[in-house]
């Protein structure tokens, strides 16, 4: 260290500056040591002040700077921070007294990182920082302290380093409630217009560093600093991030917030920006700009924006998102347009996103809604419409009870929402991430949706959307809403709650893939009659199964099945329809009821329930009923009850009566119950339910078809076209490569036989005919198939033929369960829970042509066959001399002619067809007037 005499007097005075150089050893770096010149100063306290001298930048590790100076501090600070050296580069070396009297040295590194911000190259706002007045500018240092110092410090270094020319400014945060604390900080300076403002964001080592790219400022979890009064400006802080809120405008520019961000090597500026040009109003999200560390090009980030113009009679609002998926990015947009046409009000919206995932193929969706009164009768006026598509997106149907909430149904009835500029990306956002369950990205899927909203003489409002969903099966489906209030409210008068709102959502599909097609309807928990204190509930579904494991199965349902019975795992689950009606605090009144249809049986009941609670006395009411019915032969079971309860206190009792009667024959039981004991009364057929087996004609008229078609054939596969010849007979036109013939019987077989081959099929030897009481062993049937050329069977080599196989109703052909009942045959009463299917029955046999021979392969021959001797054979070749052609000089009437009176007869060609073995007269068949047919004559040979 020299000493530096004033340069005025030539002394040397107390305060004083004094040249100084101070040189710092490195490791784990490219340097060897830093060298650092400046001065010594007292301006604020005994410091040391010195500026890198390196003149070409390089970059350092951060943390292996202070490592050796400061090991604990190192290790706070990012592994793969590097910070570029050269002369704005500064070093202070500062003491502080401590409470004991002691002087402890901190140390204060400065950085300036020459990475500045022009934010005139924002898009859309940028435009507006192109003036001196209006210019935007952010540039980020970075300092690195030992230990605290004061606002009055740093300004004070902030004068001594203006003095020394030094490149390098360290600045106080303009928030007075943040301090350079011990740490790293990197600091922020913007200059926007005439606001200035500078605000520090700690730096800190990331526990668990995360994978390398692009970071977005949301998720972080922020906390604010104390105000030191109430005019200070706010500084929230995260992990290694910092937003200083300024709420001021440059020019129509307004900024909210100004954030600062590390993570993974880079620096990036976050600022809260809202654009507002008359009514037009612009906010940009996530906007950050990225700078790596230690140099690098600026990366300019945009996450989303929104924009909103409003007037008297317009409103126009939309959406961008960037989405930051896993190893891809996912574009998404909305859109709201709301004007006034001819009186009415016309919304159009619209959703859409796109990505191109890991480099494959791109896929997109987009769905758009018309909110405008098209017209229609009455009973169909049509209100909107809707309609939508997806490339590479998988459709998925949400669940019935969430038919309500399904965005591409919510949208269409209730609109985008409420959302403004302000709150853009995060609608947008919401409504992405809702439809993303159900609309994921797929290759080599697609679908297709149409939608109409309607209303019905005012007081019904539905909505219904048709889907097409295309990938590795086809399903064709509709979703649904409709809603009911009656009385209906008049447009302008007062609000008031309907007498009877009910709200069913609908779901139909046709799915080949799994061989089904069902139809559900469920009331949503907003239903209610004569007030909301009573909910109504219910449902019904239909569904049949064509194909697949369950192909033949069928099931029609209001309210669900039997209490007894265990529904089988595809049919739908359907609650109770009924109501739920709390009077008032002391009485409830609840009742439910059901209707099912399935294969072997009906069921049918409900019950009604009548409560009152007042502390401690109390009473209930229920009555209730449960049907099952057998069709062909006719049986019914039915039980039906009724009970009071009521009690004091401790005192309680009950009153009740069962009734369960069964037939044919007639029979049942009463049972009387008190309090204290029961009566039970039997009346009629004591034994049990025993239906009479029905005849083979009764049978017959109830459940098979006409004769004709009960067997039947058609093509299941390389049907072209078909039509009817002049005698009536139809007739097909097929491709024999892809067909195939499928016969067909209602009438289930035990053996099925394919005549030509003699090929004989077994199917299921369990069958029987349950209504008529025909036991196993007493039915025959086999199925016959014959396929005849002319008059003659077909070569049986020339087809391959399979068996179909299907289930069939155990209640029509399954084993017949019966009784002796007064020495005759009787049949028992189908149980709830019956077997409902004989499974592997034998419906018909598949056909289809045999494999073509392959022409490449031949059958194997002796060798013997090919062997042979020559022979030589003298004037084996007679080689002739021809004359070139000469055409005749004639017209083209002369031409004709001439062909006239050779082509039908002409010796030379007669000589050569004999030598070859063919007779002239059989074989050839020309005539003198194929001269006719020319429409020019050919040149006719000179002789």
């Amino acid at each position: 260290m020299s000493l530096k005499p004033d340069s005025a007097t030539g002394k040397f005075p107390h305060v004083a500056d004094f040249a100084a150089r101070v040189e710092m050893p490195l490791t784990g770096s490219d340097f060897t040591q830093l060298v650092f010149e400046g001065v010594f100063t007292r301006k604020f306290g005994s410091a040391l002040v010195v500026q890198c001298n390196i003149v070409e930048e390089k970059g350092i590790p951060l943390h292996a700077l202070f490592g050796g100076v400061a090991p604990a501090l190192g290790l706070t600070i990012p592994e793969e921070l590097s910070i570029p050296i050269r002369r704005n580069f500064v070093l202070v070396l500062a003491g502080e007294r401590n409470a004991q009297g002691r002087t402890r040295p901190r140390l204060l590194l400065g950085g300036g990182l020459s990475a500045e911000v022009d934010l005139g190259q924002l898009p859309l706002v940028g435009l507006y920082f192109s003036s001196a007045q209006t210019g935007a500018s952010v540039s980020v240092d970075l300092l690195v302290a030992t230990a605290r110092f004061s606002k009055e410090e740093v300004q004070a270094l902030n004068g001594v380093l203006e003095e020394m020319t030094s490149p390098c400014r360290i600045r106080a945060s303009s928030a007075a409630a943040q301090e350079l604390e011990r740490g790293a900080w990197f600091v922020a300076y913007a200059a926007l217009g005439e606001l200035v403002r500078s605000w520090y964001m700690p730096l800190k080592r990331r526990r668990q560093p995360g994978a390398g790219g692009v970071f977005s400022a949301r998720g972080l979890v922020p906390r604010q600093l104390t105000r030191a009064a109430l005019d200070d400006l706010p500084i929230t802080l995260a992990d290694n991030g910092a937003w200083l809120t300024v709420q001021r405008s440059v020019g129509p520019v307004h900024f909210e917030k100004l954030g600062l961000i590390y993570r993974d090597g880079a620096v990036q500026f976050v600022p809260e920006i809202v654009l507002t040009v008359g009514d037009l109003r612009l906010s940009l999200s996530g906007v950050s700009v990225r700078l790596p560390m230690p140099s690098g090009a600026a990366q300019l980030l945009v996450e989303g924006f929104g924009l909103e113009y409003e007037n008297a009679t317009l409103r126009i609002a939309g959406a961008f998102l960037r989405k930051k998926r896993e190893n891809y990015e996912e574009y998404a947009g909305m859109a709201a347009l709301q004007m006034g046409v001819k009186g009415q009000s016309l919304g159009l919206a619209a959703i859409g996103a796109y990505a191109v995932p890991n480099g494959g193929q791109p896929s997109l969706f987009l769905y758009a809604t018309l909110d405008y009164p098209l017209g229609g009768p009455p009973f169909f006026f049509v209100t909107g419409l809707a309609a939508g598509f997806g490339y590479n997106r998988a459709f998925t149907a949400p669940k019935l009870e969430d038919v309500q909430e399904f965005p591409l149904v919510k949208q269409a009835v209730e609109g985008t929402g409420d959302w403004n500029s302000d709150n853009a990306t995060e609608a947008v956002a919401t409504q992405l991430e809702a439809l993303t369950q159900y609309l994921k990205i797929q290759p080599d899927t697609g679908f297709l949706t149409i939608g109409v909203k309607f209303t019905s003489f005012k007081m019904l409002e539905g909505f219904a959307l048709l889907y097409a969903a295309i990938g590795k099966g086809f399903e064709l489906g509709m979703l649904g809403i409709a809603r009911l209030t009656v009385p209906f409210s008049k447009p302008g008068a007062a609000a008031k709650d309907p007498l009877v709102y009910v709200e069913l959502a609908l779901q139909a599909r046709f799915a080949p893939e799994e061989g089904v097609v069902m139809v559900r309807g469920q009331l949503t928990p907003n239903s209610y009659l004569l007030g909301k204190a009573c909910k109504l509930t219910g449902g019904f579904a239909f569904a049949t199964w064509f194909a697949g494991p369950h192909a033949g199965d069928f099931v029609l349902t209001q309210g669900g099945y039997h209490p007894s019975f265990k529904k089988p795992e595809h049919y739908p689950d359907v609650p109770r329809v009924g109501f739920d009606w709390r009077v008032d605090s002391k009485i409830s009144i609840r009742g439910e009821s059901y209707f099912a249809l399935c294969a072997h049986a009906v069921m049918a009941g409900g019950y009604l329930e009548a409560r009152y609670d007042s502390g401690s006395a109390w009473a209930s009411f229920t009555m209730g009923a449960d049907f099952l019915i057998s069709w062909r032969p006719y049986a019914y079971d039915i039980r039906l009850y009724v009970r009071f309860r009521a009690g004091l206190g401790c005192l309680k009792g009950s009153v009740g009566a069962d009734l369960h009667i069964w037939g044919p024959s007639f029979g049942g039981k009463a049972q009387l119950d008190f309090w204290l004991f029961s009566v039970t009364v039997k009346f009629g057929n004591q034994g049990s339910v025993a239906p009479v087996p029905i005849a083979w004609d009764e049978f017959r008229s109830s459940f098979l078809p006409e004769d004709k078609e009960i067997v039947s054939a058609a093509v299941a596969e390389g049907l072209l076209r078909q039509y009817r010849s002049t005698q009536g007979d139809e007739v097909w036109i097929v491709n024999p490569k892809e067909f195939a013939l499928v016969t067909d019987s209602v009438i289930p077989s035990k053996t099925a036989v394919f005549v030509p081959s003699d090929a004989s099929f077994q199917g299921n030897q369990s069958l029987g005919v349950a209504p008529m009481a025909v036991e196993t062993d007493q039915m025959e049937s086999e199925h016959r198939v014959s396929i005849q050329y002319g008059d003659t069977e077909v070569v049986s080599d020339k087809f391959v033929v399979r068996e179909e196989k299907r289930k069939v109703p155990e209640a029509l052909w399954g084993a017949p369960k019966t009784q002796m009942v007064g020495g005759k045959k009787r049949l028992r009463f189908p149980g709830v829970n019956d077997r409902s299917f004989v499974n592997d029955t034998l419906a018909g046999l598949r056909i289809e042509p045999a494999a073509v021979p392959n022409p490449a392969e031949t059958k194997s021959l002796p060798v013997e066959l090919l062997r042979y001797e020559t022979s030589t054979m003298p004037d084996a070749y007679a080689w002739q001399t021809l004359s070139a052609f000469r055409a005749r000089d004639l017209e083209d009437d002369a031409r004709r002619t001439a062909i006239r009176e050779s082509i039908a007869h002409n010796s030379a060609r007669d000589a050569l067809l004999s030598s070859l073995g063919f007779v002239p007269a059989e074989h050839v068949a020309l005539r003198a007037d194929v001269a006719n047919l020319f429409v020019f004559a050919p040149q006719v040979k000179e002789a």
